[in-house]
């Protein structure tokens, strides 16, 4: 089901008065006409529609309106291992023929070729497909076309892609899946779901034969239970008449056996689960209530809608509570949320969480008890209802603009949802009309009816999730069913809603500064002011469909200026920071204030640098600028919020305590940078020093000097309109007239060879690596380019190497960081888990690939393949906000163009320039190898 609840986002509107107009409960919500729907004779269903965001690309996808579900006994896991199949081989494309025309286009498996296989749903796509040759659609459906039903399942590449399954099971075999999967018969009561869990049965997955795997995909993969979903920068027509041509072919089923439809039982009786691991950190105590779906063709009407905002509409009221129960000191329990979520596809569930303080369960189960109780004693008040009603009225235009703007990609969800669930899609005029038809009509009394619905007596369930620790016991199931239970007799009073009485951000208008100088960058197609109290500010302005401005601010200093003593509280400082208000308002009042604006603004205080970093519709800059001005001038230093924090610090603390990954990582770290106390981790003695008068000293020093500082603006900016802006809430905020510096404390990754293979007592039969290599390089774009094109092609070589070859790892992650401060280095990362009795194998191909690469650079075609993908990204990239903030903030902290010439300088690479690159980096021979096992 779409979601039309945004309120969780901080956003505020004002829009023009919007006049109900009932619309019948029983009327079906009309097809947005935007996206065009057809059948083929063989049965499949497609969605077409034309977009431009972004322009020349294209996203495909096959979805398969089947998943684990459909698996019998002996075909656990056979679903999610057909999906790997799917990319080694088809009818038109054998063995690895369709990867590697992929990425000779630019397309990259992985981050654009990909797939999901769920209980119920399967979807392979192809996306940000260049859309600059008739030929690349063609070949694009093709594979579409064979996906659909010539996936052929090769008998060799069935046993090579083994290994890489069973390590996928064992990368997520990690305490958050352990712990949910011991509660699976609780949360699907014991159906055919519990015993789904997509991954499927490792001694399965190791041993099938090939027909049985051929036997579940010819029953279910097939024309009448797919789709083809296509949006892009094409035209419709066009797109239309070659799926009817490509895809038509297929053949129809003969005798198609009826998919069954599978559900969850009620329950009367509440269902109790207990879940533990011993690698569990904290605790965590939930309260469920499940809620039957419309059928799928009921889903289509207003009345579905209406009952979805509803449900909605309540969650978001109870979630308040909760997180106002927690913020203010509860007992019991630190953090609370609700939220109300999908279950399966014809059950949903309000989900109220809470984290457990103390290991007191009971009692926090009860706190959260209690607040459904006085829902269904008093209800919901006037007053907070009346809120949060004008406030998703507001944010029914904010969505709309929203909608007009999405991406291609973001676009395909919906199609999903329609072709799997019955999901309706309506135009944006017919949603905005019935959201506020639904809104304005709702009462309260309604809702209050619709709340003792939600929360009934039956099909309730209670999970806990939490440490298994000799010194920790848990309550039994019993015990747990009579504290919800207990909850109805007590006597509780009706809720009180707090309402911010004053809203105004500025009550006082600053006095303005002045611009004193303006310059044009052309390098960069920049404007520089510099104001009257030394700030300077950067505007890139281009056209852009997205009516954001991004903003950064940033000056040098960081916590690397504190001594040693006080890294604790700087440390505090930096998170603090990002939770707190301005004024009298705390960071939850903030998001009330600006409810139906799009902003956000975060102070951070960093190693080397403090930023103030967010973004803001157009219409909303004036707010963003006030809350910059207030960040600086009037933060809000809550006693409360910062004992809160201090105590989830300490609680983290003790829970990571005893841990063996815990302990690895520290222990790491500390080998990474020569036991250098500026690097080491946070523990529980340290985080006794941390006082709130010290934190908040940090934070002032580091935010008093405006004139040190200067601010990137990127989006459609109106100089004329931005300009007042500057002079009133930039060019006044304080100066010291003390230009500051980073302090270079000499921390510096460790030389030479490091080997340290530990050892521990692990959950999971697993071995863990990482390889790190480090090097003094110059900062420059043309090393930036190196790097980004090294790092493509040795990530690939793995994915060939150690995933296809050798079924050593599922996936191999290669990572560089080209730093500039305190000292121009780069560090090239290599992690990935793997068995413990391949590990020496698989560190052994890690060297040998570099070494090769070192001797004898890559070959033409892998350098065209990174080539080809990183020419792609940029003529995409250059039209976002996130590009050009990266990029200025290099050229004005570190004087590197990464703009001009990027084409060129990526397409002119030569193999020969990446052997250069390689024997440069490790020659220099700093390799620190990490690896952590299990203790035999």
């Amino acid at each position: 089901m779409i979601k039309y609840i945004i309120y969780t986002i901080l956003f505020t509107l004002t829009i023009s008065p919007l006049v109900a107009q009932d619309i019948g409960a029983d009327q079906t919500i009309p097809m947005d006409p935007d996206i065009r729907i057809g059948k083929l004779d063989n049965g499949l269903t497609y969605y077409i529609r034309h977009s431009e965001n972004p322009k020349n690309r294209g996203e495909f996808y096959i979805v398969h309106n089947v998943g684990a579900m459909q698996e019998e006994d002996n075909q656990n896991g056979l679903a999610h291992f057909l999906e790997h199949m799917a990319f080694n081989g088809t009818k038109h494309f054998p063995k690895k023929t369709m990867l590697e025309y992929l990425a000779s286009i630019g397309v990259r498996f992985g981050t654009n070729v990909n797939a999901f296989t769920s209980r119920n749903v399967t979807a392979y796509n192809i996306s940000e497909v260049p859309l600059v040759r008739g030929t690349i659609i063609d070949t694009v459906l093709l594979m579409l076309h064979d996906w659909s039903s010539y996936i052929t399942c090769d008998s060799a590449e069935i046993e090579a892609e083994r290994g890489v399954i069973r390590e996928e099971w064992r990368t997520r075999d990690i305490p958050r899946t352990r712990l949910s999967e011991q509660l699976n018969p609780v949360m699907y009561n014991h159906s055919k779901y519990a015993k789904r869990n997509v991954i499927g049965d490792i001694n399965i997955i190791m041993n099938f034969k090939r027909q049985t795997l051929l036997d579940f995909y010819h029953k279910w993969y097939r024309p009448d239970l797919q789709a083809v979903i296509v949006i892009g920068d094409f035209d419709v027509n066009m797109m239309e008449s070659k799926i009817k041509t490509i895809l038509s072919p297929l053949p129809k089923a003969l005798h198609p056996v009826q998919k069954e439809v599978y559900s969850v039982p009620d329950n009367q009786e509440p269902l109790v689960g207990i879940s533990t691991d011993p690698d569990a950190g904290a605790m965590v105590v939930r309260l469920m209530y499940k809620l039957d779906l419309p059928s799928p063709s009921e889903r289509q009407t207003v009345k579905a809608y209406k009952t979805d905002l509803k449900r909605s509409f309540i969650s978001e009221l109870f979630k308040k509570r909760i997180i106002n129960k927690a913020a203010q000191g509860n007992p019991y329990i630190r953090q609370g949320s609700v939220n109300y979520t999908d279950l399966t596809p014809d059950k949903k569930m309000v989900f109220i969480m809470g984290a457990v303080k103390n290991n007191k369960v009971n009692e926090a189960l009860n706190e959260l008890a209690i607040e459904v109780e006085r829902i269904k004693k008093h209800g919901f008040t006037p007053e907070e209802f009346n809120e949060l009603q004008a406030n998703m009225l507001k944010s029914v235009k904010l969505q709309m603009d929203q909608r007009k703007n999405l991406k291609s990609v973001d676009m395909v969800k919906a199609c999903l949802a329609h072709f799997t669930t019955g999901a309706p899609i309506p135009s944006n005029d017919f949603l905005e009309k019935m959201s506020v038809s639904t809104l304005q009509n709702l009462t309260l009394e309604e809702l209050n009816r619709t709340a003792l619905e939600m929360f009934s007596d039956d099909n309730i369930l209670i999970t806990v999730l939490g440490p298994r620790r000799e010194n920790i016991s848990y309550p039994n199931e019993q015990e747990l069913i009579a504290t919800v239970r207990n909850a109805k007799d007590q006597d509780l009073t009706p809720y009180i809603h707090r309402t911010l009485k004053d809203t105004r951000l500025i009550t006082k208008t600053p006095q303005a500064g002045n611009i004193r100088e303006e310059k044009k960058n052309d390098t960069m197609g920049t404007i520089e002011w510099t104001l009257s109290n030394g700030a300077k500010v950067i505007i890139k302005s281009y056209p852009t469909k997205k009516d954001i401005v991004d903003i950064k601010g940033f000056s040098q200093g960081g916590t690397s200026t504190l001594p040693e003593e006080e890294l604790s509280n700087g440390f505090m400082a930096n998170n603090f920071c990002q939770l707190m208000g301005v004024k009298n308002f705390s960071r939850s009042d903030l998001k009330q204030i600006n409810v139906g604006k799009v902003i956000s603004i975060t102070p951070e205080i960093g190693e080397y640098h403090e930023t103030l970093s967010g973004y803001a519709a157009k219409r909303d800059l004036e707010t963003l600028m006030q809350m910059i001005y207030l960040y600086v001038t009037e933060p809000n230093f809550d006693q409360q919020e910062f004992n809160r924090q201090i105590e989830k610090i300490k609680s983290t603390l003790n829970n990571r305590k005893g841990l063996p990954k815990a302990e690895y990582s520290q222990e790491i770290r500390g080998v990474k940078y020569n036991q250098h106390p500026r690097k080491t981790s946070m523990t529980l003695e340290k985080a006794n020093t941390i006082t709130f008068e010290k934190t908040k000293q940090i934070y002032q020093e580091r935010f008093a000097n405006a004139g040190d500082f200067t601010f990137i603006l990127t989006g459609d900016i109106e100089l004329e309109k931005l300009k007042p802006l500057v002079e009133t809430y930039i060019a006044s905020l304080p100066t010291t007239g003390i230009k500051q510096e980073y302090k270079d404390n000499h921390v510096r990754y460790a030389k030479g060879k490091i080997i340290r293979h530990i050892e521990k007592e692990l959950t999971t039969d697993k071995a863990s690596i990482s390889v790190l290599y480090t090097a003094k390089l110059p900062y420059s774009a043309d090393n930036k380019i190196l790097s980004a094109a090294f790092r493509y092609i040795l990530r690939d070589r793995y994915m060939k190497s150690i995933r296809e070859e050798k079924g050593g790892a599922y996936s191999v992650s290669v990572n560089a960081t080209e730093e500039a401060v305190p000292t121009n280095q780069i560090a090239i990362e290599v992690n990935f888990d793997t068995a413990p009795f391949m590990a020496d194998e698989m560190l052994e191909i890690v060297q040998k690939e570099i070494d090769d690469l070192v001797k004898n650079g890559p070959s033409s075609s892998e350098l065209e393949n990174a080539q080809h993908y990183f020419n792609k990204l940029y003529k995409t990239n250059i039209s976002t906000n996130a590009y050009w903030q990266e990029t200025l903030s290099d050229y004005y902290l570190h004087g590197i163009d990464n703009f001009t010439n990027y084409e060129n300088k990526m397409s002119n690479l030569t193999p020969s320039d990446i052997r250069k690159f390689a024997k440069n980096v490790f020659g220099q021979k700093n390799k620190m190898e990490f690896v952590l096992l299990p203790k035999k």
